[in-house]
């Protein structure tokens, strides 16, 4: 039997730390909104919580370039994941807003340290080919931290209590940083290897597109601000929405996962279909069951159907917002352009999550408590998010609405790197 190259070790040690910094710092998280609610909190204080985790992501954003000059890429996603590990801690020991505040700090930062950044550079190095293969693993394991991680959780809140749930968390956290360190090498040399495969095709530089001018940035930076709206911050309320319009914390749970398995499914099938039909129409595809889900979720009252469906609906739709930033770069940008526009993607995405942090609680404090009226917004903002999107692509239709219309196969393949 063929010996499996060191490079796959990488990539599970990559995938691990991803499911703690990631899946369970933002997507698992949500479920723990209700609890901490009835801690005496305001909805305000409830979403100023994800305010301050956010941003602090941000900020860790721009700390990773010096971040990872001074630590070996192991020894920094590993202490990212400590990081993560200690604000989960810290979240055990808070008794009120402020120190809930210090503890989604130290979750920000780990995040921001901890996630796409080192994971895409110790990919870069470990593999020549199979790179979408391996990014494709390591990012679907934010989904898959939805996947029974709820249920488990509640089963813990419920029967030990809250400050226990959240050590039980910090442990596994840690064992998993562990565990990571001892998987992952910086570099295949100090093995004394060479990285996996050779260079295919889907390796080039991205980017195929006319670029992108000032005047395209004018529409862009609205857009992207909205994305973290729709996507973060939607996202991360859905259990206050569900749980404020009646519905027990067991079902709660399992709609998240649902939401969270689907998800992941959109991640890969958005990638796939948008080889097949081109990126211009996965758009509307994705950004219609988004939407779909989103009035669902508005309209479900005490619906356990409504609900299901609109979970369902919006967590699968999420891929536009989420694997479809990367293929619209590859449309959009020019090669030597492609690297700076992700950045730009990027921040501007974890900006609007910092920015519409708040606005949830804010709203469900002058409307009764509830969050529909927020979820209307979101619904907004997904229409605007499409029509900003496809007029772009239309705009820029000689780069790439033409004889090679956008989402090709190269585009599809790149989107999976998200």
């Amino acid at each position: 039997m063929k010996k499996l190259h060191y490079s796959w070790y990488v990539c599970l040690g990559c995938a691990l730390i991803l499911f703690c910094t990631s899946g369970l710092t933002i997507n698992a998280f949500t479920i723990y909104q209700p609890y901490i609610l009835g801690n005496g909190l305001t909805n305000a204080q409830s979403s100023g919580i994800i305010t301050v985790r956010s941003l602090f992501c941000l900020l860790s954003m721009f700390l990773s370039a010096p971040f990872y000059r001074r630590l070996p890429l192991r020894t920094g996603i590993s202490l990212a994941c400590l990081l993560t590990a200690a604000g989960f801690f810290l979240f055990g020991l808070a008794d009120g807003f402020y120190t809930y505040c210090l503890a989604a700090a130290v979750l920000g930062l780990g995040y921001g340290l901890g996630t796409m950044i080192p994971v895409a550079m110790l990919i870069e190095r470990w593999f020549r080919s199979r790179r979408n293969l391996a990014l494709g693993i390591c990012t679907a394991m934010t989904g898959l931290s939805t996947l029974g991680i709820p249920s488990l959780l509640i089963g813990i809140i419920e029967r030990v209590g809250l400050r226990e749930a959240f050590f039980t968390e910090a442990a596994f956290i840690a064992l998993i940083a562990l565990t990571g360190f001892l998987l992952i090498r910086s570099d295949p040399a100090q093995l004394g290897l060479s990285p996996y495969g050779q260079i295919e095709e889907a390796d080039s530089p991205a980017g195929n597109g006319r670029g992108l001018d000032k005047r395209d940035w004018a529409l862009l930076i609205p857009m992207l601000l909205l994305i973290g709206a729709m996507t973060n911050v939607g996202y991360s309320h859905l259990s206050v929405l569900m749980t404020g319009n009646g519905f027990p914390m067991a079902s709660v749970a399992l709609a998240i996962t649902v939401s969270g398995v689907m998800m992941t499914c959109g991640k890969f099938c958005f990638g796939l279909l948008s080889e097949k039909i081109t990126v211009y129409r996965a758009n509307y595809v994705f950004g219609a069951a988004a939407l779909t889900g989103l009035i669902l979720l508005c309209l479900m009252g005490t619906s356990k159907a409504l609900m299901f469906s609109g979970a369902f609906l919006y967590g699968f739709g999420l891929a536009v917002t989420t694997v479809g930033l990367t293929a619209w770069a590859v449309e959009w940008s020019r090669p030597e352009q492609f690297d700076r526009d992700v950045r730009r993607f990027q921040i501007g995405y974890t900006g609007g999550g910092l920015l519409f942090s708040s606005l949830p609680g804010v709203i469900a404090d002058r409307c009764g408590g509830s969050y529909v009226p927020a979820y209307i917004f979101f619904a907004v903002c997904t229409i605007f998010v499409l029509g900003a999107a496809q007029y772009t692509f239309m705009k820029l239709r000689d780069g790439g609405l033409g004889k090679t219309a956008p989402g090709g196969k190269r585009a599809g393949k790149a989107a999976l790197l998200h």
